[in-house]
């Protein structure tokens, strides 16, 4: 069995908050666990995390995690026409080649999980090899086209079972009856996003994330830290293969 594990490294909760605690603290503790037990991850990036913290995406690369590519500044790319999309995929992949001085990176993962239907013509274009955006296989006839050879990574969304009360034993039973399994979570995961949440400006605002978004507060921070330390011990102990996506490529 092989486990990617993949990070998607953006503000805290893009377009509702413009900070970047988890980019500052919660990624540090990430990849602290992940050398603690000697695991490679992909880090999706977005262009302007590149332009504002840099420092970050060069300790990832210095770690030599695999960096990817998640937007310039996490739009909906399902919104819009195709030169604006492939105008600002472009733009998020030069600027973290430039800034971070690697060679050409080949994966993408585009924001909130929503590619447009002409994802793979761009990232055909581009010169990417990969795309881990579409979560059911079932989906991905409608953006497969012809003579454009992009390999599709499915991503698991693991927010809900792995930090939601009483679900994270059917999480681990569940995969561990697959043979590839792509997981993806968010630094800001590790931070202890209520207090964050309750700084925010907005009574409205923070009642409705409270009541209607659970998923963006419910066991982040430490509570998060060590079930996702527990995981990481007990794959290793079952010797659990752990890959990065640019490895499943090469």
């Amino acid at each position: 069995m092989k486990i990617a594990l993949t990070f998607d490294i953006e503000r805290d909760i893009p377009h509702f908050s413009d900070t970047y605690f988890g980019l500052k603290f919660g990624l540090l503790k990430i990849l602290d666990l992940l050398d603690d037990f000697n695991i490679k991850a992909t880090f999706f990036c977005t262009g302007n995390v590149v332009e504002h913290h840099p420092e970050y995406i060069r300790l990832i690369k210095s770690k030599k995690h695999e960096i990817s590519c998640h937007g310039l500044n996490h739009e909906r790319l399902n919104h819009l026409d195709f030169k604006k999309c492939q105008d600002l995929i472009y733009r998020n992949k030069k600027l973290i080649e430039k800034s971070c001085g690697l060679p050409e990176i080949i994966g993408f993962r585009a924001p909130y999980l929503k590619p447009p239907k002409f994802l793979f013509k761009i990232l055909d274009n581009l010169g990417f090899k990969y795309d881990s955006s579409i979560v059911s296989p079932k989906k991905l006839k409608y953006y497969k086209h012809n003579k454009v050879q992009i390999q599709e990574f499915h991503p698991l969304n693991s927010n809900f079972f792995f930090r939601f009360p009483l679900s994270y034993p059917i999480f681990r039973k569940w995969i561990s009856k697959k043979d590839l399994v792509i997981l993806y979570f968010h630094p800001w995961e590790a931070i202890n996003m209520k207090k964050v949440l309750l700084n925010q400006k907005g009574a409205l605002n923070i009642f409705k994330n409270f009541i209607f978004r659970p998923d963006r507060w419910l066991n982040t921070g430490n509570k998060f830290i060590r079930r996702f330390n527990n995981f990481l011990r007990d794959a290793v102990l079952k010797k659990i293969d752990f890959v990065t996506l640019n490895q499943l490529i090469l």
